[in-house]
């Protein structure tokens, strides 16, 4: 069973990963959220080792700008056009690779006061660039996860792995539904929280 945006925002306030599914007519994969001004090497770990998938973080664009981080190829052929910027390490990191020290680079990245000599480049950091409108603009995992930041009053910043199962095919809804249970982790779709920013754009205008 699916869960509640409300119920899925408590979790990311506390600092714990929640699983967020795309429509199946889209990518229908399941991605590990969290909030990365909260991330830590735990989280990290967890996102490495259960998710499997790579581990991105999402900005928006005015910060990626501030930070002098440009994309990371002009000519973006992507089908979905995900932003990658240049990668990145905190410039306190060594390797950069360890869950410490990438959690120690995504909390860097999403402080609102962080500038561009803050980090080296390339790193083992993967931001990407959310579209303006968040998920009403592009229903990407990516959108998502920024909106959820600002949802749970964080910076808009989100910490976002894919799922991949152990045989190293991609985890779709009864697989994710199953690791929810596993992990007691909230399952939510982008499907529902585009309804959840639509009901809440109406109670602004109306």
């Amino acid at each position: 069973m699916f869960h509640s945006i409300k119920d899925a925002i408590k979790d990311l306030k506390i600092g714990k990963p929640i699983i967020v599914v795309d429509n199946e007519n889209r990518e229908n994969e399941g991605d590990l959220v969290a909030i990365s001004e909260m991330v830590t090497p735990d989280v990290i770990n967890f996102m490495i080792t259960h998710g499997k998938g790579l581990v991105c973080t999402s900005i928006q664009a005015d910060h990626a700008e501030n930070l002098g981080l440009s994309m990371m190829t002009n000519q973006n052929t992507d089908p979905l056009g995900t932003a990658f910027t240049i990668t990145i390490d905190h410039i306190e990191t060594t390797t950069g690779i360890s869950t410490a020290e990438r959690a120690k680079t995504i909390r860097a990245l999403s402080d609102p006061n962080a500038n561009a000599a803050d980090f080296k480049r390339p790193g083992h950091v993967f931001p990407l660039i959310a579209k303006e409108g968040g998920v009403l603009t592009r229903p990407g995992h990516t959108e998502a996860s920024v909106d959820l930041a600002k949802l749970s009053g964080a910076f808009p910043s989100g910490v976002i792995c894919e799922i991949i199962k152990d045989d190293g095919t991609m985890a779709r809804v009864p697989d994710l539904k199953k690791m929810a249970k596993e992990f007691d982790l909230k399952l939510i779709s982008i499907e529902a929280l585009i309804a959840y920013q639509k009901k809440q754009e109406n109670r602004i205008h109306s």
